[in-house]
C-alpha cells in the first residue's frame, strides 16, 4: 500500500511538472473576460425576469 501511494505521489509530481501555467497577465485577462460575461448574463437574466413579470402582472 504504501509503495502504490509512493508511486502515485511520484507521479503527480511528474505530471505536475508538465503542466504550463499561465502568467499573471493572461490569468488577469481570463479573470476579466469571466466577472465580464458573468456580469453580462447577471443583467440579462435580471431584464428577462422584470419583463416576464410585468407581463404576467399585466394580465392576472
Amino acid at each position: 500500500m504504501i509503495k502504490k501511494t509512493k508511486s502515485f505521489l511520484e507521479d503527480v509530481k511528474r505530471e505536475m511538472m508538465k503542466v504550463s501555467w499561465p502568467t499573471h497577465n493572461e490569468l488577469l485577462n481570463s479573470t476579466m473576460i469571466v466577472v465580464l460575461v458573468s456580469a453580462i448574463f447577471t443583467a440579462f437574466i435580471f431584464l428577462s425576469d422584470l419583463l416576464i413579470s410585468n407581463v404576467i402582472k399585466i394580465f392576472y
